[in-house]
This record gives structure tokens, sequence and C-alpha cells, in this order.
């Protein structure tokens, strides 16, 4: 791995673009003591992998657009954009803040914001959905 950027884009391709469930991959990128703030709510690293089975149960397909990333010691900050297209062919785009930290070569902790900027309001819970 190159760079924090570097594991942070390709968490993403593997756990939250590709449309398959699979913890061995989450396992991969996070760890097990990995700890999400996201819109008020805290996941652990169990509570994280429900949320992503919940998002590939609904969600058709994903894309990830990095506008900005930030690196500084083990710290990367991201904004970016998230398009989705539900398995009702609804259509949304989610911005996203979001701050990682990285230690011993897997995301240990995010705190993210994320705005719902169009699309249907049922949408709006896929940052924290379990």
């Amino acid at each position: 791995m190159n760079s924090y950027k570097e594991l942070i884009r390709n968490a993403f391709k593997a756990v939250v673009e590709n449309p398959t469930y699979d913890p061995t991959t989450i396992e991969k990128y996070f760890s097990r003591d990995y700890r999400q703030h996201v819109d008020g709510e805290e996941l652990d690293f169990d509570n994280f992998c429900k949320h992503m089975k919940a998002q590939k149960l609904a969600i058709k397909y994903s894309l990830i657009d990095f506008q900005t990333m930030v690196e500084e010691g083990n710290i990367i900050f991201t904004n970016h954009a998230v398009k989705i297209q539900t398995n009702e062919d609804r259509h949304a785009l989610i911005h996203v803040i979001a701050e990682f930290r990285v230690n011993d070569g897997k995301i240990t902790y995010c705190n993210e914001l994320t705005r719902l900027v169009s699309g249907d309001e049922r949408e709006r819970d896929l940052g924290s959905r379990r």
C-alpha cells in the first residue's frame, strides 16, 4: 500500500461499491476494533457489517466519487459523493464528509456526516441503515 488514501479508495471499491456482501473482504480492510460515528449513530465492527449487509440488500449499485482526499499521518479526510440505484430503481446522490484513521494497515475509525442531495427520502438513512 503506497498511502492511506489508496487504502481508503481500495476499501470503498471492494466493500462499498461491490454489490456482494463479503465479511472476509470487510475484515481485510477494517479492524475488528473499528468504530464508526455517522449522523448521530455509533457502529462497532459487528454493526458495521450489519450495515453493509443491509446496504447490499437495498442497493443495486453504488459509485463513489472522491472529490477531495487529504492525508495527514494516519488520518484521512474525504469529501465524496455516492451515487446509488436501489433495487427498486430509485436513484440518489449522497454527499459525505468523513474522517478515517488507520492503524496497523486497517481502518479503525470513521466519523462522517452524510447528506441526501437528491433522491427519495427513503434513502436518507443509507449511511447508518442496519
